[in-house]
């Protein structure tokens, strides 16, 4: 990640850290799906308003690698953050990872996966979840996509226990980027089967949808028809904030000073590197497993990360408050 110079001195144990790079998804097959009614699809569109995004709002973003990438691409927060006074975002997108936390178990099992996630809420502590799950689940087979719908539900009563407001992220469909690459019709059928489970979970527990499917189906993101361009996550993030009942957006009053919009940027992504690094130290095998007892003395120092992650917020409200970019109360 590049390094920006709004970078606050490192501690002793960042000094060892790289940053990992984030990779594609490994495609973890875990997915279902019931064929349900079509009167399921209105309900949960009915509740998509502005509001679901409040003044102060903590906004936790969790999936696959789709949402680890916005680390590089961090246009949805950007956008929000011009939109909203004083949201703060913690990207929790992990390369792989399905709702049952499997690519957060590291070393332990499916349980430990999940237990880890619900633990990183804990210190996240969102108002706002934005989850985009399904593009790895549309690998499976009937019988996994069921078992993912399952899981997805009870991902979502989890959060809602913990008081969050719930927005779900339908996935785009893959594009076909030529005969050199796999054809997604397949994928793309199995993707539209679980839309459908997504829109009735949605509807159960009164959460917001937004359908990432409805954007640009023309257009092409990608090389290989999966990792997306810079130009795809500005355009879903103009997707998302279009479906969540924003107009005339702030964005497009700046986005022509392109130095200022890419300070901005650079400034988020610095802080999105130390929350990355407290969530996900390089070397936890050393700090927190097995191997512990080299360098576990260490380990206090991933949770004072936590006050680099705050100061790097407080540098981004006070440079839009200099630049008149804050937006108004």
């Amino acid at each position: 990640m590049k390094q920006s110079s709004w970078r606050l001195a490192p501690c002793a144990l960042l000094a060892a850290m790289q940053l990992n790079h984030f990779a594609l998804p490994s495609h973890c097959i875990a997915a279902g799906f019931e064929t349900q009614d079509s009167a399921v699809k209105t309900s949960a569109a009915q509740t998509t308003t502005k509001d679901i995004v409040q003044p102060g709002d903590r906004i936790a973003l969790i999936g696959g690698g789709w949402v680890e990438r916005m680390h590089n691409h961090p246009w949805l927060e950007t956008m929000l953050t011009l939109e909203v006074p004083g949201v703060t975002f913690r990207n929790m997108g992990w390369s792989g990872d399905t709702v049952f936390g499997d690519a957060r178990a590291v070393f332990g099992s499916r349980a430990d996966g999940y237990q880890r996630l619900m633990r990183d809420l804990e210190f996240a502590a969102p108002k706002l979840a934005i989850l985009c799950y399904g593009e790895n689940e549309a690998h499976g087979s009937d019988a996994e996509r069921a078992e993912f719908l399952k899981g997805y539900h009870k991902l979502v009563e989890d959060l809602k226990r913990k008081g969050c407001r719930i927005v779900m992220v339908i996935p785009r469909e893959r594009e076909d980027a030529g005969p050199q690459f796999p054809n997604p019709r397949y994928y793309n059928s199995n993707l539209t089967q679980l839309a459908e489970g997504i829109r009735k979970i949605a509807s159960d527990h009164q959460a917001t949808i937004v359908d990432l499917q409805k954007l640009s189906s023309d257009k092409r993101f990608s090389e290989e028809g999966v990792v997306w361009n810079d130009q795809g996550y500005q355009e879903s993030a103009r997707e998302i904030l279009k479906q969540l009942g924003y107009k005339d957006l702030a964005i497009d009053r700046v986005i022509e000073q392109t130095n200022s919009v890419s300070e901005l940027q650079s400034a988020i992504k610095s802080k999105n590197e130390w929350f990355f690094h407290r969530y996900r130290p390089q070397n936890e095998t050393y700090l927190f497993l097995f191997r512990k007892h080299e360098q576990g003395n260490n380990a206090v120092e991933v949770e004072q990360m936590e006050k680099f992650v705050r100061e790097g917020e407080s540098k981004i409200a006070q440079w839009l408050t200099s630049k008149q970019w804050a937006p108004k109360q």
